[in-house]
Order: C-alpha cells, then structure tokens, then sequence
C-alpha cells in the first residue's frame, strides 16, 4: 500500500481523489467483465412473441480475485483495510460529507478510461502466522462503472465499424 506512481509491472487500484492505492501482490488469473441492457417487453394480444422496447443501459460491472500475501505486500490487514474502506461514505458530525471513493483500475491499458466504484469486496483469510497476523488473503472484488453522463456504442468501435 503505497502512493507511488503507477507501474506496468503489476495492477492496482487507485483512489482518484487521495491516491492511496493497493498493488497487486499477484496480478488476477482473471477477470469478469459484464455489461447488460433493459429491455421492456412489451405484450401484444394475438401476437407470438412481445415487442422489445429499449429501456436503459444496466450497470457494467467488472469482478476479480486478489491474492494478497505477506512478503509482497507491506501487510495483508492494512490493505484489506484499504480496500473495505472504499466501500464507505465520510461523515463528519453526523453528516455525509463524501461518496465512497472512485477508484481507477490499473491493469495495463484495458480499463484506462474508466471510473469505479466498489461494490463489493468479500475476504477470506487462508493463513495466519504463530502470533495469529493475516498473512495470506483471497479477496473477491467487484467494481461498478461510474459513469455520469451516457455512452454511445460507436466509442466501442474501430473506424472500420468491426469488433
């Protein structure tokens, strides 16, 4: 967990707003990238099947596994800590002063464009060391796209309109 500048060596995630970050220990084996769209089906009488109206575009999503491991990372528990602290707001006084953190992922070039929000972040602690530290973790993250105004399906293609 350091606030050094951005490598190609491994992935991170990058708090855009402070520039904490947690590097990845092992870089993920994969990822799960998920993008679906509303679709109302609308039912006509007499008709075989129903009309299909777009509605909206869903959530993307993209969910992965960490491996963090005492040894490559300063310490398991404060990146874990880290990384759940992301699922929650500020307050001050009572009063919600800031949205959980959006985040970069920092995987080469694949997600550069895009701003994150945490969404989830389950952690199973596999190994302890003799004084009983978290010293290997399994951490399965998913992130949802944060987006704030809409996308066109052409900034998907290439200039030849193929895939």
């Amino acid at each position: 967990m350091a606030r050094e500048n951005v490598t190609e060596n491994y992935g991170s995630l990058v708090d855009t707003e402070s520039g904490w970050r947690v590097d990845f220990d092992l870089n993920p084996d994969s990822f799960e990238d998920e993008k679906s769209t509303n679709i109302a089906e609308i039912n006509i009488p007499g008709m075989s099947h129903p009309r299909l109206q777009f509605t909206n575009g869903a959530s993307r999503t993209v969910k992965f596994t960490l491996y963090l491991h005492y040894g490559a990372t300063d310490d398991v528990i404060d990146s874990i800590n880290l990384l759940q602290s992301w699922l929650y707001p500020e307050y001050e006084g009572g009063r919600l002063t800031k949205a959980p953190a959006k985040l970069m992922l920092v995987f080469g070039g694949t997600w550069a464009d895009e701003l994150w929000i945490m969404k989830s972040c389950n952690v199973t602690h596999k190994k302890f060391s003799k004084e009983l530290d978290c010293i290997f973790a399994q951490v399965n993250i998913e992130l949802i796209e944060y987006i704030e105004t809409s996308r066109d399906a052409k900034e998907f293609r290439n200039e030849n309109g193929g895939g």
